[in-house]
Parts: structure tokens; C-alpha cells; sequence
């Protein structure tokens, strides 16, 4: 009893002392979501009051929402590869749950990650309730008339309604939309809890912060759209897209199509009549965090990311046609995820450089083979 005492506190300190080198390798993951934080600061003081969202609401919605996503997501791709592979799946899943229980690399490699996306969702979530606050929606009317511009005169979803102006084709493009959530948190959780804080998992959430930071908050504020669902509730005239929601709108009434509840909801909330949680459409990080998603997973499995852009361009398509974005939200969010994944590389490179990132990798890696 003694020996399985001493044992159990031998294994507890080097789980603390692995943990407190988990932060101290991966401090730089915080730097993001403080300087967000720092900005908001800055923004709300122009406020007379502002919305404040609780860190325990943050966690809650990661646990409650964020990680059964995820999960979800990463079984089902185990299973679909165990088939593949003439595994079976209920053992090999087994096997992974009782590793991940046995060595808590993974969850030590990814404390200090979750800490710092519970502080930038905080902040994410707090900016995007304020910006037409903060910058009424003006940007509308441009958006929608460069879209025309760029596309022969024509509006992008006028363009697509001959191949998506199907109740099955709108269906689709629905599901595709929603699906976004599952390919985020997945990618979330498979890079997150990786055995080694690999250079491309640093350089993939470092992009992705500073994608949502910069498109998501700053671009956001000062390009303040609300999209083409909303065109007409802004009150602008000759609204081009009084008959994609009439379309769009007839789908409902006989299959459900939850982007337009959804859009009404968020209506209701910009006047208050509900919890607001935010309207923003340019760029569209829909699109953008899709793209940088793909291009993270291509050293992985060139297979997979090809899958990944092809749904890239399925969410492009379907927040055109369901009225979430103009065609410039997308591209502006093409471009941006590129810029940031070209960005954070040479950051990633310097950042796996230092003593205290190797030493860790080391200790994990040492762990790893006493198991």
C-alpha cells in the first residue's frame, strides 16, 4: 500500500512539473488573446456599457458544445480509417481511450492551449456582440454592389440559383454549412492534443487566432456588414435579394432550412428583443477558418486536405446561396488565412527554436517511452 502510495505521488509531481513546463514552453499562445482582450479594453471605453461574457459561460460552451463536436468528429474519421485498415474498430478505439487515461501527454500538451482559447473566445465573443455598437452597419451597400462588380453585373447567388435553387441542392448547402462546426472543433481537438507540440500545431492555432483576431475583430469593426439575409431589415433600397429569401423562405415551409431560423434569431438579437450574440459578414470566417483548415492539414494527408478544400469550396457556395455572405466576404477570407498562415510560420520556426520547447518536447517524449 505504501509502495502504491509513493508511486502515485511520484507520478502526481512529474505530471505537475511536466504541466508547469507545458506552460512555460507554450507561454506564447497567450499572447493573442491578450492583446484582444487589451483591444476590447480600449474599444468598450468608448461605451457607456458593454456586454460582458463570463468565463464560466466560455468553459461551459467548450465542454458542453466545442468538445462533443470535436469528439464526434474524431471518431468518426478513427472509424471510417479502422475500416479501411480491416481493424476493428470497438478494440482499436479502446486501446486509444485506455493510452489517453495511461499517459496524459496529450492533456498536458493541451492545458495551456485550452486556457488560451477560453480568454480569446471571451474576447472574440465580447467584441462581435458590440461592433454595430461600436460601428453601425454601413458597409452593406458597397459589398453588394463590388459583388455585381466582380461578377458580370449579376449577383453572385443569382448566378447559382439555376445549379442550388433545388429544395435538395438548398438542403445540402444547408447541412454543408452546419457541418463547418464539426470540421473546426475536430481540427481543434486533433491538433490540440497532439503527444508533441509539434511546429505545425503551433503554427496552425497561431493562425487561426490571428485570422479571427484581425478578420473576425479588427476587419470586422471597421468594415461593419450585417450580409445579404439582413440587406433588407438594414433598410437600404432596391434590395437584390428580396427573392432569394422569398426562395429560401419557401424551401423552409417544407423542409427545414436552420440558416434562416438561425438568421432571424441573430435579427432579434441585434434589436435586443433577444440575447444578442452578433452579426458580422465581412470577411466571412466561415470561409476563411475552412481554408485555413485545409491548407493546415495538407503536410498531414494530402488526401484529407484535398476533402477539406472541396468542403472549403461547398461552404463558400452554400453561404452565397443561403444569404449568410456576399462573394467578397469569402475572398477577402481567402486571402487573409493565407496571409496569417504565411505569418505565423516563421513565428512557429523561432517559437520550436527555444530551450524551453525542446526541453519539453523531451520530457514528453522521455514520459512517453517509460510508459
Amino acid at each position: 500500500m505504501t509502495e502504491l502510495a509513493l508511486a502515485f505521488g511520484q507520478r502526481s509531481l512529474t505530471g505537475l512539473r511536466l504541466l508547469w513546463l507545458s506552460f512555460t514552453a507554450q507561454w506564447f499562445m497567450m499572447v493573442v488573446p491578450i492583446i484582444y482582450l487589451f483591444t476590447n479594453f480600449l474599444l468598450f471605453e468608448r461605451l457607456p456599457q458593454h456586454g460582458v461574457v463570463q468565463m464560466l459561460a466560455v468553459t461551459v460552451g467548450i465542454l458542453l458544445f466545442g468538445l462533443p463536436i470535436g469528439l464526434f468528429t474524431i471518431l468518426f474519421v478513427r472509424l471510417v480509417n479502422y475500416y479501411e485498415t480491416g481493424k476493428r474498430p470497438s478494440r482499436e478505439l479502446f486501446r486509444e481511450i485506455v493510452s489517453l487515461v495511461q499517459s496524459p501527454n496529450r492533456i498536458i500538451n493541451a492545458i495551456p492551449l485550452i486556457v488560451a482559447l477560453m480568454f480569446f473566445n471571451k474576447a472574440l465573443l465580447e467584441l462581435k456582440i458590440e461592433i454595430p455598437v461600436l460601428h453601425p452597419f454601413e458597409w452593406d451597400l458597397y459589398f453588394s454592389k463590388l459583388d455585381r462588380q466582380l461578377h458580370f453585373g449579376l449577383d453572385p447567388w443569382v448566378l447559382l440559383q439555376p445549379f442550388l435553387g433545388f429544395d435538395i441542392a438548398t438542403t445540402i448547402c444547408n447541412i454543408f454549412y452546419g457541418l463547418w462546426f464539426f470540421v473546426m472543433f475536430g481540427a481543434f481537438l486533433w491538433f490540440g492534443f497532439q503527444k508533441q507540440a509539434t511546429e505545425l500545431r503551433t503554427r496552425f492555432f497561431l493562425a487561426y487566432m490571428m485570422l479571427w483576431f484581425v478578420g473576425g475583430g479588427l476587419m470586422a469593426l471597421v468594415f461593419s456588414s450585417a450580409g445579404p439575409a439582413f440587406y433588407g431589415d438594414l433598410g437600404l433600397p432596391h434590395n437584390p435579394y428580396t427573392e432569394l429569401n422569398k426562395y429560401l423562405a419557401d424551401v423552409n415551409s417544407r423542409i427545414p432550412v436552420w440558416s434562416v431560423s438561425a438568421q432571424r434569431m441573430l435579427w432579434d438579437g441585434y434589436l435586443n428583443i433577444t440575447k444578442p450574440i452578433g452579426i458580422s459578414a465581412f470577411p466571412s470566417m466561415h470561409n476563411g477558418t475552412a481554408f485555413l483548415i485545409a491548407i493546415s492539414f495538407r503536410p498531414v494527408s494530402k488526401t484529407l486536405s484535398n476533402i477539406l478544400f472541396a468542403f472549403t469550396a461547398m461552404v463558400f457556395l452554400a453561404s452565397i446561396h443561403l444569404g449568410w455572405h456576399y462573394a467578397v466576404d469569402g475572398y477577402a477570407a481567402f486571402g487573409l488565412a493565407m496571409i496569417c498562415w504565411w505569418g505565423a510560420k516563421p513565428v512557429a520556426k523561432f517559437l520550436h527554436q527555444q530551450q524551453s520547447m525542446e526541453r519539453f518536447n523531451s520530457e514528453l517524449q522521455r514520459l512517453e517511452c517509460n510508459e
